[in-house]
């Protein structure tokens, strides 16, 4: 490698450099990407002024950070700021550092941006490695009983997920609950028991890892775990992964309440098909009854929410609330309204961990 630094203007070198730091400590993959592009500022090519205010977003907005300097002095590393000069000079696509891919790599899973993580870890094919690397972790946390740490172990273990189906290329796999949870309860039940927030422990815990984790083959690492150890994992990632929770748990406990004296005329509503509703000619609710559960979506989400349809109500809800996706059901308040309810079995062990009975 020729260790000659290229000439450039010396400020733009050191502006490059503060760039190219704040990318690597706040684990930006997209914008340290776009910085050896040629549509960079930085380019030899480029007519673009990185002083200009449309470029704001690549400078460091805190030099006192630890994270920022240990970059800076990274990337003024001679061996490294001539490399990056060489590859700044290169007419085809340059080759990006690996040293500052890595240590992104490592600032992006610290801040918890598991996406970007995933990118830079690809890019040096060592993605799958790490990934195994926080499986690993996350059983030997579980067998010492260490939730919070086994909750971050797994959590970097899904978010390193990659989707190599993705078109037009690979991409790290990205959670879509809103839609997973249209899925989840895209059948109306036959009877309130037979909805999913009413089955065993068993199921429920199941269907919450695979919903939430994305990766079947994560959530089968729990499958010889005993419940009440799978219940304590899920309610400590369930809440590390929503920070509101406790929040979400009063309103729920309200709006379950709302549902638990309403219960009767809820089961005569659900003893009738919705064709023999619409024949219904007697309404099964007075006015204020279906007032004051029409208010349950509101109280789930935590905004008014009394018109909604139950699929903006339960999209809006997963969110917010990724977890409450597995301890809510439809309910019929006649043959053409429909509203979203708490429901949750009365054994249940993990909906009492998370503050929901």
């Amino acid at each position: 490698m020729n260790n000659t630094p290229v000439e450039t203007n010396a400020l733009d070198n050191e502006t490059l450099y503060k760039c190219l730091a704040h990318a690597v400590a706040e684990g930006d993959i997209v914008n340290f990407r776009f910085l050896f592009m040629p549509a960079s500022p930085f380019h030899p090519g480029s007519s673009e002024d990185v002083y200009t205010p449309k470029y704001a977003y690549l400078m460091p907005y805190d030099e006192q950070s630890p994270s920022y300097a240990e970059a800076l002095q990274l990337v003024r590393q001679p061996s490294l700021s001539c490399y990056v000069g060489e590859q700044m000079e290169k007419d085809g696509p340059s080759q990006l550092p690996w040293e500052l891919v890595l240590a992104l790599a490592d600032n992006a899973l610290r801040l918890g941006k598991y996406t970007a993580a995933s990118q830079a870890y690809e890019l040096l094919r060592i993605r799958r490695r790490m990934q195994q690397i926080a499986l690993e972790q996350t059983d030997r946390q579980l067998a010492q009983n260490n939730l919070p740490a086994a909750v971050r172990a797994c959590r970097i273990a899904s978010g390193l997920d990659y989707d190599y189906a993705a078109f037009p290329e690979p991409l790290p796999t990205v959670p879509n609950y809103q839609e997973s949870a249209l899925m989840l309860h895209g059948i109306y039940p036959a009877a309130p028991d037979q909805s999913l927030a009413m089955q065993p422990d068993a199921v429920v815990l199941k269907t919450v890892l695979n919903f939430l984790l994305v990766n079947s083959e994560i959530s089968q690492r729990f499958d010889d775990k005993p419940d009440a150890l799978i219940a304590s994992f899920v309610a400590a990632l369930i809440r590390d992964m929503d920070e509101h929770w406790d929040i979400f748990a009063a309103r729920y406990r309200e709006a379950h309440e709302i549902v638990r004296r309403h219960d009767v005329l809820l089961e005569r509503i659900n003893a009738y098909a919705p064709e023999a509703l619409e024949l219904h000619f007697e309404q099964l609710l007075d006015s204020e009854q279906m007032q004051e559960l029409k208010h349950i979506p509101t109280l789930l989400c935590g905004e008014a929410a009394e018109d909604w349809e139950w699929w903006q109500v339960m999209k809006t809800l997963v969110y917010r609330h990724p977890g409450a996706a597995a301890f809510v059901a439809r309910q019929r308040l006649s043959a053409k309204e429909e509203i979203i309810v708490p429901r949750f079995h009365p054994d249940s062990i993990i909906a009492r961990a998370l503050g929901l009975q």
